[in-house]
């Protein structure tokens, strides 16, 4: 009996070590010169990614690829591309034999963009997002995981089904016009300069709103609380919605 256990312990020792062995990690990385006010777009299904605005006229992509085992790293591709408009970047995995897609494995990706850079398109499906200092315009769209969005200047529009959204203005660009965040699942904050103007929307089913510009919150007739109200001159305009969160517009 003795000699069985051991036998299993030493097989199991054996199947344990093949599997961390297995796992298969690569790194993608490349660099494009483009103009200080070029686009960047990113596909991705599966990973974090985080985007940084610097101080040169360079979109630089580090994609760092981990799979199971060789098989599921072979089926996962990154094509880059770049235009007269700048530089795009998608996720592809190969489908499988069996039934059903294959997305084993994730690719998690850092990524430095001139400052004054747009992010046309960051279209995600599972994994966090965080844009630090980028002060062009920004569009984005995330199924799970959260948002944080931090130094911005220009137009945004921010949308994820199931995650919060943190959004920070560190100025405002003079041809500032939108501001757009929803969420179904999530709290959404939302810090801004002082001396934003802005006419402003916002609406919770289920969720309270705050904020710090002195406007007044009324409750839904059925459900939930909406926000409509001006700050200064009402230049900018800001709509934000959750389904499922509380909603906060805080001063800087």
């Amino acid at each position: 009996m003795k000699k069985i256990t051991n036998k299993f312990i030493t097989i199991l020792a054996l199947t344990l070590s093949l599997n961390v062995q297995a796992k298969v990690e690569d790194e993608v990385i490349k660099s494009f010169t483009v103009s200080e006010r070029a686009e960047f777009r990113l596909e991705n299904i599966n990973g974090a990614v985080e985007i940084i605005g610097w101080n040169k006229n360079e979109i630089k992509v580090i994609a760092t690829i981990v799979a199971n085992n060789q098989k599921d790293r072979d089926r996962i591709t990154i094509e880059m591309d770049k235009n007269g408009r700048g530089v795009s970047v998608e996720t592809h995995y190969k489908e499988s034999s069996g039934w059903g897609s294959n997305h084993s494995g994730k690719v998690d990706y850092e990524v430095m963009v001139p400052k004054a850079a747009k992010l046309s398109s960051i279209d995600l499906v599972n994994g966090s997002l965080s844009i630090k200092g980028v002060e062009g315009k920004i569009k984005v769209g995330l199924v799970n995981g959260s948002i944080v969005a931090t130094g911005l200047a220009s137009d945004s529009d921010i949308n994820s089904v199931n995650g919060s959204i943190k959004v920070s203005y560190s100025s405002l660009a003079k041809d500032l016009d939108s501001i757009s965040l929803d969420t179904v699942n999530g709290s959404i904050k939302l810090h801004l300069p002082e001396n934003i103007d802005a006419d402003v929307e916002i609406e919770t089913m289920h969720g309270s709103i705050k904020n710090d510009f002195g406007l007044s919150a009324d409750k839904n007739m059925f459900s939930g609380k909406n926000l409509q109200g001006t700050i200064g001159s009402g230049d900018v305009s800001i709509s934000i919605e959750s389904v499922n969160g509380g909603v906060k517009l805080l001063k800087n």
